[in-house]
């Protein structure tokens, strides 16, 4: 179950990184205030956008593809249960990462935990042209990707790391949004199921996922989207993501076993265009030790 798991987190984690010809609807706000010790309640509502959504998404993947870095702190939880085991396994991670788009680079810091066990995992890794380094607190070593690996997933994460690339991809279903808006964001959310969005997960799959995953066709197409949920914030002056939540719920068959899996996740963006260069430090590649695969 635990290989099983590793494919399907990477198959939605893609989804990751990481919608209308309706303007968006106000969000009412409330505010309280004090004046002369009573308290008073105050409903402001913002005006109605001039802008539709597909304004918006056509405004925001502009603004992305001049990205050059950014910021994302995730909170991931995942449940898996099988239809050959009885108990369910819950695994809950916080993510934080920093990315360059030119060249393409991260830095992540992620902190994994499994319910019914005491002690959380900690992981650190570099991924640059240089190489994809990843440090395992458990083993207390630095380990090197084999180059091969490290290639196919620098093709990969070269198409996922721009979040405007995400938002091109969602513009096919752009009816099945709702719009709103507050005095800062445009708010976009979807619920979605059925084939519709199957065959948008599997196509995603298809051409983000290393060659020899991508061509397990029977993978693929074993693999069922019961329903997801998106939340995209947008910021009404940049025209960046800010906020991106996503809840999905999913089955494959594999290894003859049958697993569902739900996820919850919510990732928050910063630091547009203000990280900086993403080196690996030398002590990481003196002393890395080469993965065996």
């Amino acid at each position: 179950m635990k290989k099983t798991l590793a494919i399907i987190t990477g198959l939605l984690m893609i989804l990751m990184l990481a919608a209308c010809s309706e303007t968006a609807q106000p969000v009412n706000e409330t505010a309280s205030g004090n004046d002369n010790g009573t308290n008073k309640e105050e409903t402001k509502t913002e005006e109605k956008s001039e802008l539709t959504l597909e304004e918006v998404l056509s405004k925001s993947t502009m603004a992305s593809e001049e990205l050059k870095s950014f910021s994302v702190k995730m909170d991931m939880s995942q449940q898996m249960s099988s239809d050959s085991e009885a108990e369910s396994m819950i695994i809950d991670s916080v993510i934080d990462m920093d990315v360059t788009t030119e060249p393409t680079a991260f830095y992540q810091k992620m902190t994994m935990s499994m319910e019914g066990a005491e002690d959380s995992h900690d992981i650190e890794s570099y991924f640059t042209e240089e190489g994809m380094f990843l440090y395992d607190g458990a083993g207390d070593q630095w380990m090197k990707f084999p180059k091969e690996m490290s290639d196919d997933l620098l093709q990969m994460s070269s198409q996922q790391t721009n979040p405007g690339e995400e938002l091109k991809k969602l513009q096919q279903f752009v009816d099945d949004f709702t719009f709103e808006q507050d005095a800062k964001s445009y708010i976009l959310k979807l619920k979605a199921n059925g084939e519709k969005f199957n065959d948008f997960v599997k196509e995603t799959a298809a051409e983000t996922l290393p060659p020899e995953l991508a061509a397990n066709g029977e993978m693929l197409n074993n693999m069922k989207i019961n329903g997801v949920e998106y939340e995209i914030v947008i910021d009404k002056e940049t025209f960046y993501p800010s906020v991106l939540n996503m809840i999905m719920e999913m089955e494959m068959a594999a290894e003859g076993q049958t697993i569902a899996m739900k996820q919850n996740m919510n990732g928050q963006y910063s630091n547009y265009n203000k990280v900086e260069t993403i080196t690996v430090p030398q002590a990481v590649i003196d002393t890395a030790v080469e993965m065996e695969m």
